[in-house]
């Protein structure tokens, strides 16, 4: 992160964010939000730029304001998984930020991505005042280690098949799709699309080729369309 990426956003704050209200910090007060106010800044990333490295230690509560992210880890063979997706709204190392811990994983933009930072101490002093907030965040770290342990069995057990069916599934629950056009909302690479559902690029290719040739989706270059949800639903759960 470069100065050159600090962003003028004078006339921003959490008392007006139009996306807070889709968030955890969705029922505070304008005494809570203003204290959140009061450190908060934001940075711009280009595409392909890290936000937060592995190893590195949450500078305070990043939200993600705008954009697309994908949180990666390395595999021992150097190859990379991409083990979340994350969009507008969506708080980044946000477990690590809660233990004091460094970030496990590697925050990446996947295209023009704007997130703010709220200061540590200032986010901590609310969730003290705020009961309801700690309780909101307890749920929402309890869903989330319920969520992994989903995403662990499916990684172990399932086959290339249903593992890609499901990688598309999840990017079209969170991203949707293009109402001009109905293709999904993100462009990913192949590479990307197979670290999403753990498994080779060779293998990503070849059955997104087979599920456009059963017409369970149409392929141009980077863009997907899936026209046929239900069956790409069945394939992820009964693994045919």
């Amino acid at each position: 992160m470069s100065f050159s990426n600090l962003t003028d956003d004078s006339k921003n704050s959490c008392l007006g964010c139009t996306k807070r209200k889709n968030s955890l910090l969705s029922d505070l007060s304008a005494r809570e939000l203003k204290i959140l106010n009061k450190n908060r800044y934001s940075v711009s990333y280009n595409p392909g730029e890290i936000i937060c490295k592995d190893g590195t230690k949450p500078l305070g509560l990043i939200c993600l304001n705008k954009g697309k992210v994908k949180i990666v880890r390395r595999r021992l063979n150097g190859t990379e998984q991409i083990v979340g997706l994350k969009q507008s709204v969506d708080f980044i190392g946000f477990r690590a930020l809660m233990v004091g811990n460094s970030c496990l994983s590697s925050s990446i933009a996947l295209e023009e991505t704007n997130i703010c930072i709220i200061n540590k101490k200032d986010f901590f002093k609310v969730i003290e005042i705020n009961k309801k907030l700690a309780f909101k965040i307890i749920q929402s770290l309890a869903l989330s280690l319920i969520e992994k342990d989903s995403s662990l069995v499916n990684i172990t057990q399932k086959h290339i098949r249903a593992r890609l069916a499901e990688a598309l599934i999840l990017i079209y629950n969170i991203y949707g799709t293009n109402p001009s056009n109905g293709f999904l909302n993100v462009l990913l690479k192949r590479s990307e699309l197979a670290g999403l559902a753990n498994m080779t690029t060779a293998n990503a290719i070849r059955v997104l080729s087979s599920f456009n040739k059963d017409k369970l989706v149409e392929v141009s270059h980077r863009k997907i369309k899936i026209n046929n949800l239900e069956v790409l639903k069945e394939i992820s759960v009964f693994d045919r």
